[in-house]
């Protein structure tokens, strides 16, 4: 639809969004700085999204995550989407914690 952000990108921004937002609360629980090694790595174990309405292109985009839980290795992150400051969609994203070895 002309005008509107494709449905797919917003779940996209949602994710990443989410995963990155998990990221930032892990250093913040463990009391360490944010460039501080080892980096803590997530991965999506799951994502719902709701589309409230369209998401106009035309307007500024934000987008908030707020950490529901940080329960071990997985962080439970809920993400609101709003263009020129209406709701448009929301998010409830698990994010895993990768573990230190993965890919080695």
């Amino acid at each position: 639809m002309p005008g509107f952000v494709y449905g797919r990108l917003i779940a996209s921004l949602i994710n990443c969004h989410s995963t990155g937002t998990a990221a930032a609360a892990m250093y913040r629980h463990e009391g360490r700085d944010m460039d501080s090694l080892r980096a803590f790595r997530f991965v999506t174990g799951s994502l719902h999204v709701d589309f409230l309405q369209p998401t106009r292109i035309d307007a500024p985009i934000e987008i908030r995550g707020r950490i529901q839980e940080i329960k071990g290795r997985k962080v439970v992150v809920h993400t609101a989407v709003r263009s020129g400051g209406v709701l448009t969609a929301r998010g409830e994203a698990v994010a895993v914690q990768l573990p230190e070895n993965f890919g080695a």
